[in-house]
């Protein structure tokens, strides 16, 4: 008769190898908690590649020194690098977790809710050089408190009654930032924005627009003529605050990394109507979202082709599909590039968006 040890050394003869998985930061871990460990398994992205259902031991390292999770799986399919090229996917292994229960996810969950930021880094992370900010409004009640607030906070700001005014304090001195109201006489917001751009000494100046009534098309214009982000009028403090911080902080990255990018908030700019206006102009590239989790979109002359939710790839018909073309929240970003492989959605924009609509009114019935 076998006893535990017996059944314990049969199941280290199952275990073909092991791997590890390193989660660098906490909000990684966050991403694949949602959008992987609750799916039962994860993408591992490996040139080592086993057959099918062969059993492993995936050692999960969580961020912060916060100790290790043995895990066994079994492998559920595997990408060679030559499969890799064909499909523009990334080589390596899914597998499916075979003893991750309740009680584990919890403890996971647990880690995530119950760890702190140090106060320390907190400062460390929010510290940075005055910003030079100029802010644009031929209302003056309206340019002092954006200035005001600014100012207050350390930033050096100057001021300009319109978009000609503005130009000329662009080239005297390069600002920062540009926070620009739109309708103003002699030089309007749009105006001012195809100046900064024609300029190559001003065509990287971020530019955040200060609007009331505007639509997704007009929007969507403006993403394309560079402007960074907008906020509404009346104008909330605090919301400015965390705009200009997010607009100077994306606006360090190095000018290569920036690949014709079209930028923009999932608040300002529908989800369906970038697709539509990407479907329009057959548009080919990556769109990149971050809002509940991250996901990407592949589109090839206006067509979606290919969907990533967290790491994983997602079929027309998947779930993770439906609940990303229901995000109201977060960023958009689109990089125009080359998309090979094959059409893995085999559908088009309107179709999709037309299918989703479908699904939320029954959902809503």
């Amino acid at each position: 008769m076998s006893g535990p040890d017996d059944r314990e050394q049969r199941q280290e003869r199952r275990i073909a190898a092991a791997f590890r998985v390193k989660y660098h930061s906490l909000d990684q871990l966050v991403v694949a908690l949602t959008h992987d460990f609750s799916r039962g398994g994860l993408f591992m992205r490996t040139p080592r590649l086993l057959p099918v259902n062969a059993i492993i031991r995936v050692v999960v390292e969580l961020p912060d020194g916060g100790g290790e999770l043995p895990l066994v799986c079994r492998v559920a399919f595997a990408r060679s690098e030559s499969d890799a090229g064909a499909s523009g996917k990334p080589a390596g292994m899914g597998v499916e977790f075979l003893d991750l229960d309740a009680e584990r996810m919890a403890q996971l969950t647990r880690f995530v809710t119950d760890r702190q930021l140090d106060p320390s880094a907190a400062v460390a992370a929010t510290a940075r050089a005055p910003a030079n900010v100029l802010v644009v409004d031929d209302d003056a009640s309206l340019r002092a408190p954006i200035a005001r607030a600014l100012g207050d906070r350390g930033d050096r700001v100057r001021e300009a009654c319109d978009g000609l005014d503005a130009l000329a304090a662009c080239l005297k001195q390069v600002p920062d930032l540009v926070i620009s109201d739109l309708q103003m006489p002699r030089m309007d917001g749009w105006q001012l924005v195809r100046m900064l751009r024609a300029r190559p000494s001003l065509s990287r100046v971020p530019v955040i627009l200060v609007t009331t009534l505007i639509d997704d098309e007009a929007r969507l214009r403006g993403y394309r003529m560079g402007v960074d982000d907008y906020i509404g009028k009346p104008v909330a403090v605090e919301e400015l605050v965390v705009r200009v911080d997010r607009v100077l902080a994306r606006s360090q990255r190095p000018a290569a990394l920036e690949r014709h990018a079209l930028r923009g908030d999932l608040e300002h700019v529908t989800l369906a109507s970038l697709l539509s206006f990407l479907a329009m102009e057959q548009k080919s590239g990556a769109l990149f979202l971050v809002g509940e989790g991250t996901a990407r979109l592949f589109l090839r002359n206006g067509a979606p082709v290919r969907a990533e939710v967290g790491d994983r790839p997602v079929g027309r018909d998947d779930p993770a599909l439906d609940r990303l073309l229901s995000w109201h929240k977060g960023q958009f970003e689109f990089s125009d590039q080359d998309v090979t492989g094959a059409d893995e959605l085999q559908t088009s924009v309107n179709a999709l968006l037309l299918e989703h609509a479908r699904r939320a009114d029954e959902n809503t019935r």
